[in-house]
């Protein structure tokens, strides 16, 4: 036999040795082991599915639930913790979100809408806020809140029935510390060398609200036909006799734009519709509008005034059609 033959004789014997030494390692393994890899898989496929179904029905039924109890869940996310702080740093932050485009940064009434608005927006600084309870500067912080609250209908500005007393009361701070600021701003640039103390000084002076005033007590008794006799001699000039103010079309502001005078008959009166709010109109005035104030008006005469007023406002239907 030769080499050639011998070594390959050698060679398959040997190969034959360790197939037989893997079948019998094959044939040793357990046969159950290949069970359990895919029983241990399939397990962790079903805790990998319940835990995702698990977080994911969980925010389903939260949002459900709090659907069902008026958004009370998420609401209460939602809730802004700065809403009930009544602050001047809170008031500045909603005023630049809510009233910064009309009334602009610095409270002047030159925010980037102004300019398409009729009226324009107030200028803070000059202290003629048109509603209030008090004869001269700026209204009072309650004033001045209810004027936030339920808006100037019918100029532009919008009631904000959505902000909570926290943000009403921070934004009346707001627009205080706004037409102080401004007035005394206007005083520096005019006379740069003029004490600041004494600037700030000046500005509380002519721009803090000062005492409220006192609305005379009513009659027992209104007599229109006396309230018609004094609207006809001191308001029928701008708002006409049948209370339409269509006539005069040269009224101005205290900033010379155009205004029309109130259409009483529409029932919507600027400040308030109840007696209080049209007598305190009559008495204080408009202040940066034509209206005057009548501060010696007698209580016979203010409250028959505000009843026959009342009279003149005619169904919204019969208002809008009479245009």
């Amino acid at each position: 036999m030769s080499q050639e033959t011998i070594a390959g004789s050698v060679t398959c014997d040997s190969e034959e040795v360790r197939a037989g030494q893997n079948d019998e390692r094959l044939s040793a393994t357990p046969p159950n082991r290949w069970i359990l890899q895919l029983a241990g898989a399939g397990l962790a496929i079903c805790v990998g599915t319940a835990v995702t179904f698990h977080y994911t029905t969980r925010g389903v039924l939260a949002r459900a639930a709090a659907a069902a109890d008026g958004g009370a869940v998420l609401t209460a996310k939602a809730v802004d913790p700065m809403r009930d702080v009544v602050s001047l740093e809170h008031g500045m932050g909603v005023y630049a979100a809510n009233c910064a485009t009309c009334h602009g940064p610095g409270g002047l009434g030159d925010g980037p809408q102004a300019a398409s608005l009729i009226p324009r927006p107030r200028n803070f600084s000059g202290g003629a806020f048109k509603v209030g309870t008090t004869r001269s500067g700026l209204p009072t912080d309650d004033d001045l809140a209810a004027a936030i609250r339920h808006g100037m209908l019918p100029a532009m500005m919008p009631p904000w029935p959505q902000l909570s007393d926290g943000e009403v009361k921070s934004l009346a701070l707001a627009v205080r510390h706004l037409a102080v600021d401004g007035r005394v701003a206007d005083k520096l640039r005019r006379d740069p060398s003029f004490p600041r103390e004494k600037a700030e000084a000046m500005a509380h002076g002519a721009l803090d609200s000062g005492p409220v005033i006192v609305l005379p007590p009513r009659p027992p008794t209104l007599d229109l036909a006396r309230g018609k006799m004094f609207y006809e001699t001191n308001c029928a000039a701008c708002h006409d006799p049948d209370g339409r103010g269509k006539l005069r079309d040269d009224l101005v502001d205290n900033d010379e734009n155009p205004i029309t005078a109130r259409d009483l008959t529409s029932g919507v009166f600027k400040g308030g519709d109840s007696p209080d709010d049209i007598a305190m109109r009559i008495v204080r005035g408009i202040p940066g509008s034509p209206m005057p104030g009548i501060p010696t008006i007698t209580g016979e005469d203010l409250w028959s005034t505000v009843a026959y007023v009342k009279t003149l406002a005619k169904p919204a239907s019969a208002a809008t059609s009479a245009k």
